[in-house]
C-alpha cells in the first residue's frame, strides 16, 4: 500500500505561515504551446485508447458529421421559406378578390407551414446525432478516465520506497483526480468540439462563398479577431488555472498533513496557528481562483461584441446587396444564421486549443510517474524456481546510503543470523536500526555489499517470495479505515475469524478486543485513530503474525506497550523460537536479551555483537543501555 516514510531525503524546507512546510523538487517547466515540445507530441501517448475505444469513437464522431450536416441544411430552408413570402404576397395580390385568392392563401399557409416542419425536423435529427455524439465520445473519454486512473493507481503501487521519499502525497492525489480530468476533456469534449467546429466551418463557408464571395469575406472580418482573442483569453486561462492547480496541491498536502496529526495540533494547542496558516493558503488559493474567474469572465464579452459585428456587417453590406439585387432578403436570412452556426465553433477552436494545453501539462506530469521504473524489481538474476525460504539471514559488508542526500547511513554491516534463531537489534536513535531491517524485504537494496537469505543473494529470490515470506511490523503503525477484524486479516486475506481471534490471542490483544462492543467488527477510525498506540502496535503485530511467516520482523513494535504486556508477547513468540527466524528492533534490553545474537548499532555501524551475557561482559554501550534502564527500573518502583 501507498504510504509516507519519515525522514526521507528532501529539498530544503521553505517558511509557510509559521509552521514549516516541505518542499519537494520543482516539477520541470511545462511545454508551451509555440515551443519545439508541441503537446501533440506529450498526448500521442493516448493514442492506444482512442484504438482501444474506436468502437465508442467512430460512430460518435460520424455522428458528429451527421448532426452538423443537419445543422447546415436548416439556413437553406429558412432562405427558401424567406424568400417565398415575397412571391406568395405578390401572386395572392394579383388574384386578390377572385375565387382563387383563398385557394392561394391555404396554399401559402401549407407552404409556410411545410417549411417550419422540414427545419424543426432538421433540427430535431441535428439534436439526436449531437446527443449520439455525446453518448459515444463522452461515454469513451470516462472509459479512458477510468483506465488512466486505474493505471497510475497500480503503477503507484509497483513503485518503490524511494519514490515516495521524493514526492508528496498532496500532489499525488492531484495528479490521480486533476490531471487526469484535464486529459479526459481532451479526448472528449476537445475532439468532438474540434470535429463538429470543422466540419460547421468548412461547409459553411462553402455554402456562404457560393451565394456571394463579396458579402462572405465582409462577414468573416470578425472572425479572426474572435478565433485570436478566444485564444489569448484562453491561454491566460490554462496560466491561472495551472497557478490554481499548484496552489490546490499545496493545499490537499497540508489538510492532509493536519488531519493525519490532529492529535499532535491539540495536545500542543497549536489549533489557531494552523488555522491561521491555513488560512494564508486558503487565501492564496481564493486569489489565484478570483484570478481565473476574470479571465474567464472576459471571453463573454468578446464572443458577444464579435459576433453582433458580424450580424452588423452582414445586414448592412447584405442590405445594399439586396438593393443592388445581388442577393435575396432569404440570403440575408441565412447568412445571418450562417454566422452564428460559425461562431460558436470558432470561439470553441480557441477553448479547444487550451484544453489541449492543459491536457499536455497534465499528461506530462503524469507521463513522469508512468515513466518512473521501480527500482527494486525482479531482474536477470531472479531465480523464478525458487518459490519458499527457511529464514536464514546473512548480510556481508552491507553499505546503505541515499542516492539524493549521499549521507551514509549503514557502513560495512555483517551478521550471520540462522534460520529459526532470533536476532535482536539494540542502538539509539538514528544508527540505522530501521533501514536494516527494511533491506530485508527489500524494501531498500544495499549500496553496496551482499545480503544473502538462504545462502542466496537476496536479489535472486523473486520479490513476491520473499516478501510473502516475511511478516513485517514497522516502526509506525498503520491502520486502515476498517474493522479491527480486517486490519489483522490483511496480513492474509483468506484467514478465517478462528484464524484471526488466534492472531489477535498471540499479540495480546483479544481481550482488549472482547471489552469492545462490537469485539472485532469494532471500526477504527483513520490510521486506527480510537485505539491506544499500544493497542494499535498489538494489531500491526497480530496482522504480522497471522501470515505465519518464515522472517518475523519487529521495528521496534513494542514501543507503546507497557513491560507486563511486552512479557506476554514475548512468551507468545517464544513459542515459535527454533521454527521461524526473527528479528527485533527495540530500545528495551528487557525484549532483546533472550535472543540468539544480538547487534548494536552505532552511528551506522556494528560496535558490538554478541549474546546479552557477552556483550554485559565488554562493558561497552549495551551494557550501558542495560545499567540505565535498570536504574530507571528501580526509580520507578520507588515511586
Amino acid at each position: 500500500m501507498l504510504c509516507e516514510k519519515a525522514g526521507s531525503p528532501r529539498a530544503p524546507d521553505l517558511p509557510v505561515g509559521k509552521r514549516v512546510l516541505k518542499r519537494f523538487p520543482p516539477e520541470r517547466a511545462q511545454p508551451h504551446l509555440f515551443s519545439e515540445s508541441f503537446p501533440m507530441r506529450v498526448l500521442a501517448r493516448l493514442n492506444r485508447f482512442f484504438w482501444k475505444y474506436k468502437r465508442l469513437f467512430i460512430p460518435g464522431l460520424l455522428a458528429a458529421l451527421v448532426s452538423s450536416g443537419f445543422a447546415i441544411v436548416v439556413p437553406i430552408v429558412v432562405r427558401m421559406s424567406v424568400d417565398s413570402i415575397p412571391r406568395f404576397v405578390t401572386l395572392y395580390k394579383s388574384y386578390q378578390g377572385t375565387p382563387f385568392a383563398d385557394a392561394l392563401y391555404a396554399e401559402f399557409f401549407v407552404s409556410l407551414l411545410f417549411f417550419g416542419t422540414v427545419i424543426i425536423v432538421l433540427s430535431l435529427l441535428s439534436g439526436g446525432f449531437s446527443f449520439l455524439m455525446r453518448q459515444t465520445v463522452v461515454v469513451a473519454s470516462r472509459h479512458i478516465e477510468y483506465d488512466l486512473r486505474n493505471q497510475l493507481y497500480d503503477h503507484l503501487q509497483n513503485l518503490s520506497h524511494d519514490f515516495y521519499l521524493r514526492h508528496a502525497t498532496g500532489d499525488l492525489i492531484t495528479h490521480a483526480t486533476s490531471d487526469i480530468e484535464q486529459i479526459r476533456r481532451y479526448v472528449g469534449p476537445a475532439i468532438m468540439y474540434s470535429v463538429r467546429a470543422v466540419v460547421i466551418i468548412v461547409t459553411a463557408m462553402t455554402a456562404m462563398f457560393i451565394i456571394s464571395p463579396q458579402l462572405t469575406w465582409y462577414a468573416l472580418i470578425p472572425m479572426p479577431f474572435l478565433a485570436v482573442s478566444i485564444f489569448f483569453v484562453a491561454h491566460m486561462v490554462h496560466s491561472r488555472s495551472d497557478a490554481l492547480q499548484k496552489q490546490y496541491s499545496v493545499l490537499t498536502s497540508r489538510v492532509q498533513e493536519a488531519l493525519a496529526g490532529i492529535r499532535v495540533l491539540k495536545a500542543y494547542v497549536r489549533e489557531e496557528m494552523e488555522a491561521t496558516a491555513f488560512e494564508d493558503e486558503s487565501r492564496t488559493y481564493r486569489d489565484r481562483s478570483l484570478d481565473l474567474a476574470r479571465a474567464e469572465a472576459a471571453w463573454r464579452p468578446i464572443f458577444l461584441i464579435l459576433v453582433g459585428s458580424a450580424s452588423i456587417i452582414v445586414v448592412w453590406i447584405g442590405g445594399r446587396l439586396v438593393m443592388e439585387g445581388a442577393v435575396t432578403i432569404g440570403n440575408i436570412a441565412e447568412y445571418l444564421i450562417y454566422v452564428a452556426l460559425m461562431t460558436w465553433p470558432v470561439a470553441a477552436m480557441g477553448f479547444v486549443i487550451t484544453m489541449v494545453q492543459r491536457a499536455a501539462a497534465s499528461m506530462d506530469r503524469l507521463s513522469k510517474i508512468l515513466d518512473e521504473k521501480p527500482s527494486i524489481v525482479d531482474g536477470d538474476q531472479t531465480d523464478p524456481s525458487i518459490d519458499t525460504i527457511t529464514g536464514a539471514i546473512r548480510f556481508e559488508n552491507v553499505t546503505f546510503r541515499y542516492e539524493t542526500e549521499g549521507a551514509t547511513i549503514l557502513k560495512n554491516v555483517e551478521f550471520d543470523v540462522r534460520a529459526g534463531t532470533t536476532l535482536a537489534i539494540v542502538g539509539r536513535t538514528g544508527s540505522g536500526k530501521t533501514t536494516l531491517v527494511e533491506m530485508i524485504p527489500r524494501l531498500l537494496d544495499a549500496s553496496e555489499g551482499t545480503i544473502l537469505i538462504d545462502g542466496r543473494d537476496v536479489k535472486t529470490i523473486p520479490v513476491d517470495v520473499l516478501r510473502r515470506a516475511i511478516g513485517y511490523v514497522p516502526q509506525e503503525v498503520f491502520l486502515f479505515s476498517d474493522t479491527i477484524a480486517n486490519n489483522i486479516a490483511f496480513g492474509n486475506m483468506d484467514a478465517d475469524s478462528a484464524a484471526i481471534e488466534a492472531a489477535a490471542e498471540e499479540a495480546d490483544l483479544l481481550e482488549n478486543i472482547q471489552d469492545f462492543p462490537d469485539e472485532f467488527e469494532t471500526f477504527v477510525g483513520e490510521r486506527g485513530i480510537t485505539l491506544s498506540g499500544g493497542q494499535k502496535q498489538r494489531t500491526s503485530i497480530a496482522r504480522a503474525l497471522i501470515r505465519n511467516p518464515d522472517i518475523l520482523i519487529l521495528d521496534d513494535a513494542l514501543s507503546a506497550v507497557d513491560v507486563n504486556t511486552e512479557r506476554t508477547i514475548l512468551q507468545h513468540l517464544r513459542r515459535h523460537y527454533g521454527k521461524r527466524t526473527i528479528v527485533i528492533v527495540s530500545h528495551r534490553i528487557s525484549a532483546v536479551q533472550d535472543a540468539d545474537h544480538i547487534l548494536v548499532l552505532d552511528d551506522g555501524a556494528v560496535a558490538e555483537a554478541g549474546t546479552h551475557d557477552l556483550l554485559l561482559s565488554m562493558n561497552g554501550i549495551y551494557a550501558s543501555l542495560h545499567r540505565k534502564q535498570l536504574l530507571e527500573a528501580e526509580l520507578e518502583a520507588i515511586e
